[in-house]
């Protein structure tokens, strides 16, 4: 919320590993003064502005590319952050990528912001607890991979150092 407030230029990418958490860390900057010319939800079932009927409200629609591009933060779960690549937005358009609640969130996950829509301007948070209740991963092959644990208890049990 200070990035916003003090930088008109900021344009940040908010995701979270669910639902419930989009929705709540969107009330919560709502409530903190982000209105809606600023902030947007996505909701990847929403239809676009162009296929919606006229008596359907703006908060049920996917805006424009212009629109999309001038919101200051656009708050999605992980796994449909992608659906912005479809709808134009480019690599590096957003100057911060947080990803909240990033130790309850498969790693997997976690890259789907990350690698679609940073580039070496990019600003990346992760943000959470590694001692809160980790993802749940049931995937022996995923376990196979190391991708037992989220991205923030990973790296605190196994001491990787930096690429």
């Amino acid at each position: 919320m200070q990035l916003v407030q003090r930088d008109e230029s900021v344009r940040v990418l908010a995701c979270t590993p669910s639902d419930a958490a989009t929705h709540l860390f969107a009330e919560r900057l709502a409530a903190a003064g982000l209105d809606s010319a600023r902030l947007y939800l996505l909701d990847a079932s929403l239809p676009y502005e162009e296929d919606a009927s006229d008596d359907a409200g703006a908060i049920s629609q996917i805006p424009g590319h212009e629109r999309l591009l001038g919101f200051s933060v656009v708050l999605s779960i992980c796994s449909k952050a992608a659906t912005l690549q479809n709808l134009d937005v480019p690599v590096g358009h957003f100057s911060h990528i947080v990803i909240d609640e990033a130790a309850q969130a498969e790693e997997p996950l976690v890259m789907i912001p990350i690698m679609t829509f940073s580039n070496a301007y990019t600003n990346i948070i992760l943000a959470g607890d590694p001692n809160q209740l980790g993802p749940v991963i049931e995937s022996p092959t995923a376990a196979s991979f190391f991708l037992l644990y989220g991205p923030c208890t990973y790296r605190t049990k196994h001491r990787i150092s930096a690429l």
